[in-house]
């Protein structure tokens, strides 16, 4: 490599923009600014408070299960025969999304497409492209919605677009629905109530490093 007189290298060094340079993980950055537990800390994971042995979604009411199944079926049969494939394409997403299949206790997707819609679910898959089943509090909370809204809409349905629930009722319906979709919803809010936003998993036995930084006492 080639160096100056001084014997020192030529190389020099190059400060990058900030938008190239690589940042530095939250949690490091945090257990630099003197917080002892960011390394440890972790997001903690709602879950829901379902003590049931036998259920068929958990966290949903299994009537409420078999009603949201029954409608969504019912439905998605109507739009099958009248030949409107986005509207069946939209139904076919959701009920990936919503594990649909468990509300009348089917073993699978492909029985729900195949057995009950008459559908071929290698034919059906290229229309599902980034249609994969939510977690149990999104079901829970879409399903409770949507039972309550067929309680005044018998037609009625909850769409989830870009993390968001969209409820769509008649005003003449609105009451009815309404008042059955916060009857439903309560018990989750009540679930998450006072629950905290992350936990702390720093091993047994193992201090706080400013403890461990501390100088020894001079006796």
């Amino acid at each position: 490599m080639a160096r100056s007189k001084q014997g020192r290298d030529d190389r020099r060094v190059v400060k990058r923009d900030a938008s190239e340079r690589k940042g530095v993980p939250r949690d490091l950055e945090a257990f630099a600014s003197g917080d002892d537990d960011a390394i440890w800390r972790r997001k903690q994971r709602k879950r829901l408070n379902d003590p049931r042995s036998v259920m068929l979604v958990p966290g949903v009411a299994n009537r409420d299960a078999r009603s949201v199944y029954h409608a969504r079926e019912a439905r998605t049969r109507r739009l099958i025969e009248a030949g409107e494939d986005d509207a069946v394409t939209l139904e076919l997403r959701e009920a990936r999304q919503l594990r649909l299949w468990r509300g009348q206790s089917l073993v699978s997707w492909e029985a729900y497409v195949e057995n009950v819609l008459g559908l071929d679910a290698r034919e059906v898959e290229p229309r599902l492209a980034g249609a994969e089943p939510e977690n149990d509090e999104t079901v829970a909370a879409w399903m409770r919605a949507e039972a309550g809204l067929l309680e005044g809409d018998p037609d009625g349905a909850v769409r989830l677009v870009d993390g968001r629930l969209v409820i769509a009722v008649p005003l003449e319906c609105a009451p009815t629905a309404l008042a059955s979709i916060g009857r439903r919803a309560a018990p989750l809010a009540k679930d998450e109530t006072g629950a905290t936003h992350s936990v702390v998993d720093r091993p047994k036995g193992v201090r706080r490093l400013s403890k461990l930084m501390e100088p020894p006492s001079e006796d």
